[in-house]
């Protein structure tokens, strides 16, 4: 009290524990949360003795006037609800509120530290399209205001992508308007292709894993479903978005890919996704998920009681075959880009014929051979498979310094790769597990491509394609691959050398064939 010689109250002490009293108030206000109820005592006879009994179990008074049965109620339902799991507040906060919370609690409850608060999350402000709001200057835009312009399900969609943390989310309009696009485009194929999977015989139907791209695309779902769990529980809602919708979606694209087009995917991993994905995207978006569930899908009971999709255990072999394939028709194309570029004109007369490329000999390397061997063996040496961690890099690096690489003569261009190559077959142990530090990869290289040939030649618009050895020495095509430059004798695992064959484009002009040929350097393998 201001005016008392004696005590001073703490202006914060207040609104410190009043998570404490939360649980109780429904009981003194009449059974009426917001206390328009009549009181189910009077405020007199909320003595420190009764506060005592409740949050302490304390021994009240026989005496005491306060109905029995009340009391037994409060102390059951805060006993229920106390310690709170989790506080969420502004990170302005950290330093007088929650603090002060920490101390109260402790003080109060000094020795029963099951009362003491389990957790905190705090954010930042949020700033709109990158900008304080402020109503002086027009950047503001209030929840009612957000959710007649985009919908209740884009503005949440849009707050969730804003960000987390403490650093400042950032609400943009763009991303809202880009959701309603997102979600209707989604919604319109969802209707289309379980028309198709109704009417039968267009998708693929039978055993859902004889297929590489129907056990890549299973595979992606468990791991969104994974990934997505992890980051719900630690509260990280951009990152679940990410796993949860873009990188989902994206998996689903290539499924399509993979497979021609939507007439080849298989009827049983369809639905699956489409389920996964709204039971994964129901929090963000629960409206429309609801009409997917309930219209689309035909579920009679509401999407919200549905809970979170269960997979199973994500297969990081099968997902570092699929970035693989992913990787190597990206860099094929680039580098059919270049190998087929007309050179530049010089002096008079036509520009060179267009040209195309119509096969590819690609040379696989089966193992890790000199340096990379010796670095594979140390790097195996020092991993702890029971945790799947490393010592530091530095010692790693030292071990390598005095191993047999430091008597030969290029050792010091030697060690300038060393570094990243370690780092990287580190960063696939620690998924991947042991296996990943074998001289071999963790996946058969060559039967992974001879099976999705047909995938590839499609893709990049081959004729052929032939999957041959690195090591073949003397073949047709190891001589012709040498004779035009290609060092086929420096390729690695995951790191094929391919001998480009283009011809002038049938299209403009017929032309003898001529090889063209180019080192495929920038394709790897990783989690």
């Amino acid at each position: 009290v201001p005016w008392d010689p004696q005590y001073l109250i703490e202006s914060l002490s207040d609104s410190t524990i009043y998570m404490a009293y939360y649980t109780v108030a429904h009981l003194l206000q009449g059974g009426d949360m917001y206390g328009k109820a009549r009181p189910s005592v009077e405020p007199e006879a909320m003595t420190d003795e009764v506060w005592d009994a409740v949050f302490l179990g304390k021994e009240l008074d026989a005496s005491a006037a306060f109905p029995r049965e009340l009391l037994n109620e409060m102390t059951t339902e805060f006993n229920f609800w106390y310690p709170f799991d989790l506080r969420v507040s502004g990170k302005d906060l950290i330093q007088n509120h929650l603090t002060f919370a920490l101390y109260n609690h402790t003080a109060i409850w000094e020795d029963d530290e099951t009362k003491w608060p389990k957790s905190y999350r705090t954010n930042g402000h949020l700033l709109l399209n990158g900008e304080k709001m402020s109503k002086s200057t027009g950047n503001f835009k209030t929840l009612k205001n957000a959710i007649e312009e985009y919908s209740s399900d884009a503005m949440r969609f849009a707050l969730a992508d804003a960000g987390d943390t403490l650093e400042d989310a950032n609400f943009v309009d763009d991303t809202a308007n880009a959701a309603i696009l997102r979600l209707t485009k989604e919604l319109v194929w969802t209707e289309e292709i379980l028309a198709e999977i109704k009417k039968g015989g267009v998708l693929r139907t039978g055993p859902a894993d004889q297929q590489f791209c129907d056990r890549v695309f299973a595979n992606a779902i468990n791991t969104a479903i994974a990934a997505t769990r992890d980051h719900f529980e630690a509260m990280m809602f951009r990152e679940a978005l990410k796993t949860g919708y873009y990188d989902l979606q994206s998996a689903r694209d290539s499924y399509r890919m993979l497979c021609g087009g939507d007439a080849n995917m298989h009827a049983d991993l369809v639905a699956r996704y489409i389920e996964v994905s709204t039971l994964i995207l129901t929090p963000f978006c629960p409206h429309t998920c609801e009409h997917v569930w309930s219209s689309l899908l035909g579920h009679s009971d509401t999407v919200i009681k549905a809970g979170f999709p269960v997979g199973g255990e994500p297969d990081v072999v099968l997902a570092a075959q699929a970035k693989y394939l992913d990787d190597m028709v990206s860099s094929m194309r680039k580098s059919i880009a270049r190998a087929i570029a007309p050179p530049k004109k010089k002096g008079p007369g036509p520009p060179a014929a267009p040209k195309v490329c119509y096969k590819a000999d690609v040379f696989v390397a089966e193992k890790f051979g000199g340096w990379q061997e010796v670095c594979l063996g140390i790097v195996a040496e020092q991993f702890n498979a029971a945790d799947k961690t490393f010592p530091a890099v530095s010692l790693i690096l030292d071990a390598v310094k005095g191993s047999s690489l430091a008597q030969e003569a290029d050792f010091k261009n030697v060690m300038k790769a060393v570094m990243p190559f370690v780092k990287f077959k580190m960063d696939e142990a620690m998924v991947a597990g042991a296996s990943a530090l074998s001289t071999r990869l963790i996946f058969d290289e060559t039967g992974l491509l001879k099976e999705n040939e047909e995938y590839i030649m499609r893709s990049l618009g081959l004729k052929e394609m032939n999957v041959l050895s690195a090591t073949a020495v003397g073949t047709p095509e190891m001589e012709a691959a040498m004779k035009f430059g290609l060092k086929v004798d420096q390729t690695t695992p995951g790191q094929p050398s391919i001998y480009f064959h283009a011809e002038d484009d049938p299209a403009v002009a017929a032309a003898a064939a001529e090889p063209l040929s180019e080192m495929m350097s920038d394709v790897s393998v990783s989690e």
